[in-house]
């Protein structure tokens, strides 16, 4: 994960058992705050794209399979062409 020379402190409200099983885990609470951050918003980014391809019309994904198969016949027939 890319460290970022600008941070900013914040105050957060933690479950007390939480606090203690993450300060056994670690001598760093602000590096494990960090990197569940990091970790929560890739889940959400992720689930965003997930959300967005389940919902495709038809017509969208049948357009996307129309221009894949004519980019894979341009690469053939190039290679063909160049000997490859």
């Amino acid at each position: 994960m890319s460290q970022s020379s600008q941070k900013q402190r914040v105050s957060i409200t933690v479950d007390a058992q939480l606090l203690a099983e993450i300060d056994k885990l670690t001598e760093n609470r602000s590096a494990a705050f960090e990197e569940a951050l990091h970790l929560w918003r890739a889940k959400k980014i992720e689930a965003q794209l997930r959300q967005f391809y389940q919902n495709r019309a038809q017509a969208d994904i049948a357009e996307e399979q129309d221009w894949a198969q004519f980019a894979q016949e341009q690469m053939e027939e190039t290679l063909e062409a160049e000997g490859l």
